[in-house]
């Protein structure tokens, strides 16, 4: 486990995930535009990070671009993707795709039925990893793989790996995914949307599930997600972006009880709250804008109720406000009183 030391010399847990001034471009028949600008963060060991937004603001492009997924018209312009001191970026394919991906950094995908093979039982997916990376021989392979469905909570392991995906349920074929994700023991795991196509049962088994491996593996886990609710129950640290940049990154106490940013608010003002007054949710009026029609200025100004001349304009700078980093006007020091 990376330690470092504090400004006064106590030891405590570094960060096994740094990602600076991550840039992803697309190409497309209209022009190439850019996905995501200037996203950074880190990731500490052992701790759950979520990135939430509405869809379209950039949450499953950084995970994909972390993980070294990107379709074939995207690519990384600008950045650094650190693991554990190595900066991603400066290895060569073959390096990443048999040392690291599905071994130091995993990724559960949103669907299971359409990430999984359907042509292939559970157990051969299972042990793909530890087969073609590992040098496990298969029978010890299946074993870890048998041990593995155990410890997500899938009854009757030695029956189900012998199974096809259609043979299971899905809270079962998304206990797959993560066993997939878990069983070379990654330093990482990269969550995108684990959750959406589950009901709320199995949804909360999930992310007992997740929280508990965390706690008992020490694994560090990349959690996107469109609903807070979710981030209040996993995360401890949150991160907030909107057409592409991050708005708003902090601890999950701060940024639920104080948040800053007016689109953090507005996503906040819009849970549905089991003791709240009856009547409509609050809405963010529009839409979060295409990679190709993005505003100039603040990106939320047209949908941000105190939006002033300055928005429309120029681009926030990143302010820190408590403990918190907010990209915003509203927190300049040195705006002006006309600016207000």
């Amino acid at each position: 486990m990376p330690l470092t030391r504090n400004s006064k010399g106590v030891t405590t847990v570094s960060e096994i995930l740094r990602v600076s001034g991550l840039t992803v471009e697309f190409s497309t028949e209209d022009g190439t535009f850019s996905a995501i600008e200037d996203v950074g963060f880190g990731l500490e060991q052992g701790k759950t990070l979520a990135i939430v937004g509405e869809s379209g603001s950039g949450k499953s492009v950084t995970s994909l671009a972390i993980m070294q997924l990107l379709a074939e018209n995207g690519r990384i312009t600008a950045g650094e993707i650190v693991l554990d001191g190595e900066n991603l970026l400066d290895l060569p394919p073959n390096d990443i795709q048999h040392r690291i991906l599905g071994q130091q950094i995993s990724m559960i995908f949103q669907e299971p039925m359409t990430a999984l093979n359907p042509i292939l039982t559970v157990g051969d997916q299972i042990t793909e990893v530890l087969l073609e990376h590992q040098g496990i021989a298969k029978k010890a392979a299946y074993e870890r793989a048998i041990e593995v469905l155990r410890e997500v909570g899938i009854p009757s392991p030695e029956k189900r790996i012998r199974q096809y995906p259609h043979e299971l349920s899905g809270g079962m074929r998304q206990r797959v995914m993560i066993a997939m994700g878990l069983v070379s023991e990654p330093k990482v795991m990269i969550a995108d949307e684990p959750t959406t196509a589950l009901d709320v049962t199995i949804e909360a088994q999930i992310l007992d599930l997740l929280d508990r491996l965390k706690r008992e593996f020490g694994t560090s886990i990349l959690f996107v997600t469109h609903d807070l609710n979710v981030v209040a129950d996993i995360a401890d640290d949150v991160i907030v972006m909107y057409a592409g940049q991050i708005v708003e990154r902090g601890s999950v106490l701060d940024v639920f009880e104080q948040p800053k940013h007016p689109y953090t608010q507005g996503l906040l003002g819009a849970m549905p709250s089991l003791t709240g007054v009856e009547g409509d949710l609050p809405t963010i009026p529009g839409v979060v804008p295409s990679i190709a029609n993005r505003p100039s200025g603040c990106r939320f100004h047209n949908r941000c109720p105190f939006a002033h001349p300055r928005c429309t304009a120029e681009a926030p700078a990143v302010y820190r406000v408590g403990g918190q980093d907010v990209r915003c006007h509203l927190f300049d020091p040195h705006r002006s009183e006309e600016s207000q």
